[in-house]
């Protein structure tokens, strides 16, 4: 991990310690600490529950809510990452501001390659930002919790074993990923543009590629898009490789072993010398 990505992650997890720097690694994080009553979580994508439950636990019902289920929730808070659908933007906009989290408010965004007014949603594509978005839905989940006390040692504590993974993860793919041979990922869809900064390499739309200038050993698409990616391989001695852009699911329900996955296909296919071992199996 570079040193400015080192301090950024360690100030951030400080922040919401506070006292609780004697937390060690392994088992329960909260098996010294009050349960307090459980508050009730609606989500509209994977990385907003997954991050819910993890930090929740025992004092968390999580739901996900379907776009037109948005502004009739009765949930205690609503936890999203805007931009990813129009539809659940407009509902959240509707909500008392005190019931909203929006996941990226504490991320630095990156304006989509499409159009730089518009800021890049899939934040989670770089683990530290995932560190960040857990902080931000801990302290949200505290203030919320009617038993302060309780609430913020409960979420704090987990809020912390959340991002120490993160950071771990964060980890394994800088050794996996720098340096690789190939830093060109040609893409179909610009859904990788924040793992592209966290791990140097360059994200090259399909439509700009120009195959005899920058040659590369593959070619990434989302699932819309499968058919056009494999005609431009086909025609250009690369591979297609589909990426998961984790919005609705992740392998094992995991959002982190996701990643993990991604940076495994990315490694395999940009000639990164530094490969040894798989990352399949979480680290921690």
């Amino acid at each position: 991990m570079s040193p400015r990505r080192l301090a950024a992650a360690g100030l951030s997890v400080l922040a919401l310690a506070g006292c609780t720097r004697g937390v060690v690694e392994g088992g329960d994080p909260t098996a010294s600490a009050g349960i307090p009553p459980a508050i009730t979580v609606a989500t509209a994508d994977f990385p907003s529950f997954w991050l819910a439950e993890q930090i929740g636990g025992d004092a968390a019902e999580v739901e996900t809510v379907d776009p037109a289920e948005v502004a009739d929730t009765d949930a205690d808070l609503f936890a999203y990452v805007p931009g990813i659908d129009p539809e659940v933007d407009a509902a959240a906009a509707t909500l008392p501001a005190e019931r909203v989290v929006d996941l990226s408010d504490d991320v630095s965004r990156i304006g989509s390659p499409r159009d730089v007014e518009v800021k890049d949603p899939y934040i989670w594509f770089d683990p530290v930002n995932l560190s960040t978005m857990a902080q931000t839905l801990g302290t949200a989940m505290s203030k919320a919790n009617p038993a302060a006390f309780e609430a913020y040692q409960f979420y704090g504590l987990r809020t912390i074993s959340v991002q120490s993974e993160a950071l771990q993860v964060d980890q394994r793919l800088q050794e996996q990923l720098n340096p690789c041979r190939v830093a060109t990922l040609v893409v179909e869809a610009p859904v990788l543009t924040y793992f592209a900064r966290a791990y140097a390499f360059d994200q090259v739309p399909l439509i700009s590629w120009e195959p005899a200038n920058d040659p590369v050993p593959a070619l990434y698409y989302t699932i819309d898009a499968e058919a056009a990616v494999r005609e431009a391989a086909g025609a250009n001695g690369a591979q297609a490789i589909g990426v998961d852009t984790l919005t609705e699911s992740a392998p094992e329900d995991d959002l982190l072993q996701g990643l993990l996955d991604l940076g495994d296909e990315v490694a395999r296919h940009q000639n990164c010398p530094l490969v040894t071992p798989s990352s399949s199996d979480r680290p921690g």
